[in-house]
């Protein structure tokens, strides 16, 4: 009986990702409006289908090569947000995980059964996205934890997880290297990487279809195809920040009037929190519209209300959450615009947008102290 009941948890755990997307698609991309007079939020749609396209003509001059990033692979990782949740312990057990995979060992301090199937369930995919192909919690013992010592099972033989991880390790510093800079503020980081996201990835329209089950989601699947859901989107985005050293999670939400569910990107940003949506940027290119928006915004544009808010986790009923509070608008002027350059000398971003007579204008952004 206690080994059947650990393997419906142990299945629970693993579909720990919410099926957001499936039921709200990203929206159809439309004008954008002044943030004086937001239009009314629209029945969400799939965006129309497009093709893949390529990153646009650089707007800067090339950086200097020694300004260029310098980013290094980390395995340990983990935000702020996950350990306020799950407490000290579970992210020490976490570190050991990490420490016993990449030694090729497959045992890890971990102090009992409870601890295990949270870590083993919620914490790969969020934190070493690649893990999730690799590793598998054990079933053919009596108990997996025993003495304060966990064990799990490879799912291929351990040289080729070896070779995997470090295949993985080289794209994500590939795609650090290439967005950011050794000089980045963390605004600007998390700027670059919602650009990154908006000309390098496609939503995968399959996937999100409310009438087909898709057991294949995760953030990996994104950074290693190009293609993905909400879910998988909001998890690589925050993941690839915490890889860049700014603290993120995940948060989902249900729209007011029709209940769909969707999931995007929480951050911390000199000491204040915001949301970043990189799923609607990917079918709405370098719109402003979803970047750095408060509780406020968040609900205006979308109808997702601060009330129906999860972070990190979705069995909140399990782990409650602080009442994080995204209040600072001081990115309201930016959100009417589409992106067309940033100066980092002068820290500057510029953008256009339609006045009310639908004339398309420029502005810049002065983004200093952030």
């Amino acid at each position: 009986m206690k080994k059947t009941i650990a393997v419906l948890l142990c299945l629970a755990l693993s579909l720990a990702l919410l099926p957001g997307c499936a039921a709200a698609p990203a929206p159809e991309e439309t004008q954008l409006i002044p943030v004086e007079t937001p239009a009314a939020p629209e029945e969400t749609a799939a965006p129309a289908e497009t093709e893949a396209v390529a990153s646009p003509e650089p707007t800067e001059e090339p950086a200097p090569e020694e300004t260029r990033g310098h980013y290094r692979f980390q395995p340990k990782v983990c935000s702020s947000y996950m350990t306020e949740l799950f407490g000290e312990a579970m992210t020490e057990s976490w570190f050991s995980l990490v420490d016993a995979v990449m030694a090729g060992e497959d045992t890890f301090a971990c102090p009992d059964e409870d601890t295990y199937w949270w870590v083993m369930g919620q914490y790969p995919d969020r934190f070493f996205p690649v893990l999730q192909e690799l590793i598998y919690y054990t079933y053919d013992v009596q108990e997996p934890v025993k003495d304060g010592v966990a064990s799990f099972t490879y799912t291929v033989p351990k040289e080729e997880a070896a070779a995997r991880i470090a295949e993985f390790a080289s794209l994500v510093e590939d795609i650090l290297n290439e967005t950011l800079r050794d000089t980045d503020t963390d605004l600007e980081k998390a700027l670059a990487l919602y650009l990154y996201f908006s000309h390098h990835y496609v939503y995968d329209y399959e996937a999100a279809d409310p009438n087909v089950y898709a057991d294949y989601l995760s953030s990996y699947r994104v950074l290693t195809t190009g293609t993905g859901i909400c879910q998988e989107f909001s998890v690589a985005y925050s993941y690839l920040l915490l890889q860049a050293g700014v603290d993120a999670t995940t948060v989902s939400g249900h729209r007011i009037w029709d209940d769909a569910s969707h999931q995007w990107s929480f951050v911390k940003i000199n000491g204040q929190y915001f949301h970043v949506d990189p799923t609607y940027v990917v079918s709405d290119q370098d719109s402003l519209s979803y970047f750095m928006m408060t509780d406020e915004r968040r609900e205006q544009m979308d109808g997702y209300p601060r009330a129906g808010y999860t972070f990190c986790s979705h069995y909140a009923q399990d782990h409650p959450h602080p009442d994080y509070a995204a209040d600072d608008d001081s990115f309201r002027e930016i959100w009417r615009g589409r992106f067309t350059e940033l100066d980092r000398e002068t820290h500057v971003l510029r953008y256009t947008f339609y006045d009310e007579l639908s004339a398309e204008q420029s502005a810049s952004f002065d983004y200093t102290g952030w």
